[in-house]
């Protein structure tokens, strides 16, 4: 543990932190299931009681390590304190504003799996095991899934590749352990400082940045918009009211 923080904890802090940075936002909504079985008598009762928290986290600039991780430890301590309150109930509540695209409240997920005890099903004259079931479609725009092993973690992320490739999201997974071990080193520094990109990336963002300038004549702000006519002749240039005109027509007047 640190800070008083589980690897529950650590592992959203993390993914917050990640989310924030390459999103720009703030603040992030993350939903994360639970077992929803918070008393001694319910671990073995057959049934599924599964219920999901939405997790606020805001992470600003000036936001530290150790300062994320006492926020995320609040948050979670006390939503699942209410964790048998049905997740329809809070969309009910909140009333977000509803869309197909996109599940309400959040739209990205994070999973940890730390029940490593599975025995596996004994049943007379038969032999059982868990079979994984393929799946094609997620219910979220990305979500991270973890189990702990005694190897330690490992995991998938799984995502809607309408919104992200392949690529993107193995760079994304690389960046997430890497700002794990940032906070890991320097709990004292923000959040906002540590380093996503290894040297090799940062060289190549950098040539990639140089080789990118390339020398321009100088262009005044007529040239600039006749230049605008040439594409876009009869695009809507200004409007006023209920009155409009196009780049063709500016130009006439």
């Amino acid at each position: 543990q640190t800070h008083g923080a589980t690897l529950y904890m650590v592992l959203l802090a993390g993914w917050s932190a990640l989310l924030s940075r390459l999103s720009g936002q703030g603040e992030v909504v993350i939903g994360s299931p639970v077992a929803n079985r918070p008393r001694v008598e319910l671990e073995g009762l057959i049934g599924f009681f599964v219920n999901t928290l939405a997790l606020r986290t805001r992470v600003e600039n000036s936001t530290t390590v150790a300062a994320l991780l006492a926020d995320i430890r609040e948050t979670t301590l006390a939503a699942h304190e209410h964790q048998d309150l049905p997740f329809d109930r809070v969309v009910d509540a909140v009333q977000p504003s509803r869309t197909l695209g996109h599940a309400p409240i959040f739209q990205t997920l994070l999973v940890l799996d730390n029940t490593t005890d599975k025995p596996a099903a004994a049943l007379p004259g038969m032999r059982v095991e868990a079979l994984s079931i393929p799946h094609a479609t997620t219910q979220f725009d990305i979500s991270l899934s973890l189990t702990e092993t005694q190897d330690g973690l490992s995991g998938a992320i799984e995502y809607a590749s309408d919104l992200f490739d392949a690529d993107t999201v193995a760079r994304w997974s690389q960046w997430l352990e890497r700002l794990l071990d940032g906070m890991a080193q320097s709990p004292d520094a923000t959040v906002s400082s540590l380093a996503l990109l290894d040297e090799d990336e940062r060289s190549q963002l950098l040539q990639a940045s140089a080789g990118s300038s390339t020398e321009q004549s100088p262009q005044t702000l007529v040239d600039l918009f006749e230049s605008q006519v040439a594409r876009t002749p009869d695009t809507v240039a200004l409007r006023s009211g209920e009155a409009q005109l196009s780049y063709a027509q500016l130009e006439a007047a």
